[in-house]
């Protein structure tokens, strides 16, 4: 053929391949599921406690712990565990004692003490009754506020999931 060009494909060995490559594209799929469902459950959790530490006005660290991720990957699912009993006033600000109890912050506590009790922080406690024993560490409820800002955040993991899918999907097909 003079002056031209001539293209010869050879289609029977690709299509020999597609099984293969659409194996591997299904595993691959999976492997973003599973990345962008784990980054999609720290995401909740990091935003919730910044959050809830924000609205108490503490440091993250005791809200960081009662915040568990159970990443079930082959269910498609992550489970994010908050733990919402009661935090322990000390965490709340430095407790300082006064004449009629302890102050944390702006809070009183009448009738409360401070003792470390073989811990390294001042821990507030109060007697249960007119007797030196039993007593009981002072607590503030956060259950209530816990809930109301895991409930803002949840509203936005569907959008956040779609995008982390969309950068997973992106970053293993262009690895391979």
């Amino acid at each position: 053929m003079q002056g031209g060009f001539e293209i010869s494909l050879r289609m029977r060995e690709a299509q020999n391949r597609m099984p293969e490559l659409i194996e591997a594209t299904a595993k691959q799929l999976e492997l973003a599921v599973g990345r962008a469902l784990r980054k999609t459950g720290q995401w909740l959790r990091t935003h919730s406690v910044r959050e809830l530490g924000r609205e108490l006005g503490i440091t993250q660290a005791p809200l960081r712990q009662r915040f568990k991720l159970y990443p079930r990957v082959e269910d498609g699912q992550v489970k994010v565990w908050v733990g919402l009993r009661p935090i322990s006033v000390h965490y709340l600000g430095s407790p300082a004692q006064t004449v009629t109890g302890v102050r944390v912050g702006r809070q009183s506590y009448d009738g409360a003490f401070v003792n470390p009790m073989r811990s390294r922080h001042m821990l507030v406690w109060r007697r249960k009754g007119r007797e030196r024993l039993p007593i009981e560490r002072v607590t503030q409820e956060i259950a209530e506020l816990g809930e109301a800002v895991v409930q803002r955040w949840e509203t936005r993991v569907e959008a956040r999931f779609i995008e982390l899918f969309e950068q997973e999907v992106r970053y293993v097909l262009s690895s391979a």
